[in-house]
């Protein structure tokens, strides 16, 4: 009678995306947030194995969550589509802006990017705070 049972190696627990990126963004807080964002991107491809594209989404939620930490405005989800976006700021009014109004919005502004490897994920830079 042979009860053996091999041993596995221990596996590192997966964390999740979501949390490590925000604990990554947390830390550089002080920095621009275009070069806080490429870090936490590239920390999430190369310590945690994921996809630029998964890191690049996981980064863009956590730094979104991170921004309006003490803020009443929020994105109406239902409403906004890929098309128009839809929120609702401090007062209670509802405010819609198209694609085109975003355009249009963002003339003039300096436009970082958000992932320095790939340069394709650009972030609007606001001035320090």
């Amino acid at each position: 009678m042979n009860n053996v049972i091999p041993i596995r190696p221990a596996a590192a627990p997966q964390l999740d995306p979501h949390n490590v990126a925000v604990g990554r963004l947390w830390q550089h807080r002080d920095r621009p947030r275009a070069e806080a964002l490429s870090d936490c991107i590239g920390h999430l491809c190369q310590a945690h194995d994921m996809p630029e594209h998964a890191a690049e989404n996981a980064a863009i939620q956590a730094l979104a969550e991170l921004d309006t930490l003490n803020v009443r405005d929020t994105i109406d989800i239902a409403t906004t589509t890929s098309h128009a976006v839809v929120f609702t700021n401090a007062a209670g009014q509802r405010i819609a802006l198209t694609a085109r109004d975003l355009r249009e919005l963002l003339k003039g502004h300096d436009l970082q990017a958000g992932n320095a490897g790939s340069g394709r994920l650009l972030l609007l830079e606001r001035p320090a705070h």
